[in-house]
């Protein structure tokens, strides 16, 4: 199930037939559709999704007011024929009476959202008969870009929007100054991130504690050196740095996305804007990073440029995380 401010979206049930009906059989609402349905073309609707969500876990979901609990349409996600590629696409169908009050708008970011969050998917689209102002402009909404037009048997003429895994982190992420937040929102974090191994926080919380308090005790520094990833608003991850060494390295410290938004490219997202700051630092040589063997974060920091220096085997009460590894990005004179 799927919850926004106003919304909730949950799984047809053949007992939305009726409700269903009323708005797929409408001339109005189906003005941009071959024909209106009809009965039989309603139940295989909701027969289609329901196949939808056990084959793939996803489908068009019936979307419900929170406050009243009445069904007003479907928004979800299903593979679609697009010019003749089988894509991931994000389609809405609001009863008329409620339209033009965003319900569309807030459902599509919900399961655009979901979608990224859930799936592998880099890219999710929406596409429409042309003359389909609204869902254009719903597609719109949901931060997409027109990426094709093309003859359509269907539609006559068809438009295709997309946006890329890429474009969603930028228009749902900020930076925010750890400053923002309340002592103990980094402890948090990191306590959460390493919750997939209990040894972690036997052996570092005190250090994640003393990383906290450091920072909140000196808060001109936490200001400067580390910020808050935000979702959405809400503090998901934060990166910290240690620039006593300039110029001839600065070091990336704690550097953590917690669990639940693990996978989704926010601590590649994370780290980048990190290193961007780090590289306005002038004559600055290189940035540097210790991280062990047998976590995931060496994969991570390879993908950004990071290449490794150095090696030592650990020995000590952390031995179960692996070897120490020594990173760098040697930076050029021009930077």
């Amino acid at each position: 199930m799927i919850e926004t401010e106003r919304l909730r979206l949950r799984e047809y049930t053949p007992d939305d037939f009726d409700a269903l009906y009323e708005i797929v059989s409408d001339p109005e609402t189906m003005a941009h559709y071959p024909a209106p349905f009809d009965e039989a073309r309603t139940r295989r609707w909701i027969d289609w999704n329901l196949e939808n969500y056990a084959q793939y876990g996803f489908g068009l979901w019936a979307v419900v007011l929170k406050e009243t609990g009445a069904f007003i349409g479907d928004c979800g996600i299903t593979l679609q024929n697009i010019d003749g590629k089988t894509l991931p696409e994000i389609g809405y169908h609001i009863h008329k009476q409620y339209w033009r009050r965003g319900f569309a708008k807030e459902a599509a970011r919900a399961v655009r959202d979901w979608a990224f969050l859930n799936t592998k998917y880099n890219a999710l689209y929406s596409y429409m008969k042309y003359t389909n102002e609204g869902s254009w402009r719903t597609a719109l909404a949901n931060g997409m870009k027109k990426v094709k037009e093309y003859p359509d048997p269907k539609n006559m003429i068809s438009w295709a929007f997309a946006i890329t895994r890429e474009e969603w982190i930028r228009a749902v992420l900020s930076f925010r100054k750890l400053t923002d937040f309340d002592r103990g929102i980094m402890y948090g974090i990191l306590k959460d991130a390493y919750s997939f191994d209990e040894r972690c926080a036997r052996c570092w919380d005190g250090n994640w504690r003393e990383t906290d308090d450091f920072f909140f005790d000196h808060p001109r520094i936490a200001e400067r050196y580390g910020f808050v990833t935000c979702f959405h608003g809400e503090p998901i991850g934060f990166i910290s740095w240690d620039p006593r060494n300039r110029p001839e390295y600065v070091e990336i410290g704690h550097n953590a996305i917690i669990t639940a938004y693990k996978g989704n490219g926010f601590g590649k997202a994370q780290l980048a804007e990190a290193l961007r700051r780090v590289r306005e630092y002038e004559g600055l040589k290189e940035i540097r990073v210790r991280t062990n063997s047998n976590l995931i974060a060496p994969k991570n920091y390879e993908r950004v440029g990071f290449v490794l220096y150095d090696r030592k085997e650990n020995r000590g009460e952390a031995a179960f995380s692996g070897d120490d590894l020594y990173y760098r990005i040697q930076l050029s004179e021009k930077e």
